[in-house]
């Protein structure tokens, strides 16, 4: 992997279709390409707009994203996809426990899409181990309930990203994570040995904010940032999707102060380690 991927400062999805469909707008005399300000008026946009969405630092909304696509040519496939990408990281709360569970499978996918379009992703958890990183009994006893097949598909979708060389992710999870006993000593003995095999990858960095040290208090939610553009923050009785400035420049800043005080690289594994062989034997 590149550096230039590695740091999340490539386009993601989002911007290289918008390029895609600007830079082969066919124009009357033949030739291709638009200007920048051009194709916004096109699409009863501003240019500042597109200007920021092509550069990820702005998510248009789903309906100017088709006004866009269309405006410029799309053919329906870039039309859908473009929708898609954009109501993936449209503001949205789903709370309470019901609502979670009936769209289990809908935030699987919305997640997803979102994680499949940033090269880079970053992701707290205080109490569980990312779901990226779990094994299916892990999973399953965190849930409690067998999930259906279109659950069960989202998630391994997800869980298939990390395979991607050409994808970063970066984790910090909090020793109390490795330490809370999920479904069975057992279930936990695999799972911490899962994720000592993870290391292994070049594109994930797993690092543990261990008990004692001395940092910025720990939010009790888990939150992920994908790329520049969306964050998500997670409670047990909610999913709240965020695209604000603001909003995403204070959890990557949040996610910096953590990541600076967890443990890295062979001080991460030992831990994990050290946690696995109390689990060992059962």
């Amino acid at each position: 992997m590149t550096t230039r991927q590695r740091s999340g400062t490539g386009r993601d999805e989002t911007s290289r279709l918008m390029l895609q469909l600007r830079h082969g707008y066919r124009n009357s005399d033949g030739t291709t390409g638009l200007r920048q300000g051009d194709a916004a008026t096109l699409a009863g946009l501003t240019q500042s707009k597109v200007s920021r969405a092509e550069r990820g630092t702005f998510t248009l909304k789903p309906d100017e994203a088709r006004r866009y696509a269309r405006a410029l040519g799309a053919t329906p496939a870039q039309v859908d996809r473009l929708v898609r990408l954009t109501e993936a990281i449209e503001p949205t709360t789903v709370a309470g426990q019901a609502r979670l569970m009936r769209r289990g499978a809908e935030i699987q996918r919305r997640i997803h899409t979102l994680e499949s379009q940033s090269e880079l992703v970053r992701s707290w958890q205080p109490t569980i181990i990312p779901g990226s990183l779990q094994t299916w009994e892990y999973t399953v006893a965190l849930i409690e309930f067998e999930p259906g097949d279109e659950w069960t598909l989202s998630r391994t979708r997800r869980v298939a990203l990390i395979d991607d060389p050409d994808r970063a992710f970066r984790f910090v999870i909090s020793e109390a994570a490795l330490r809370w006993v999920v479904g069975s000593t057992e279930v936990m003995h695999a799972q911490l040995a899962h994720l000592i095999e993870l290391f292994e990858r070049p594109n994930l960095s797993i690092a543990v904010l261990p008990f004692g040290q001395t940092a910025v208090p720990p939010p009790e939610s888990s939150f992920h940032l994908y790329g520049t553009r969306a964050a998500i923050v997670s409670t047990d009785v909610g999913t709240t999707f965020l695209e604000k400035r603001p909003d995403l420049e204070m959890y990557r800043a949040l996610f910096d102060r953590l990541d600076a005080a967890a443990l890295h690289g062979d001080d991460a594994r030992a831990l994990i380690n050290d946690i696995e062989t109390r689990y060992d034997g059962h």
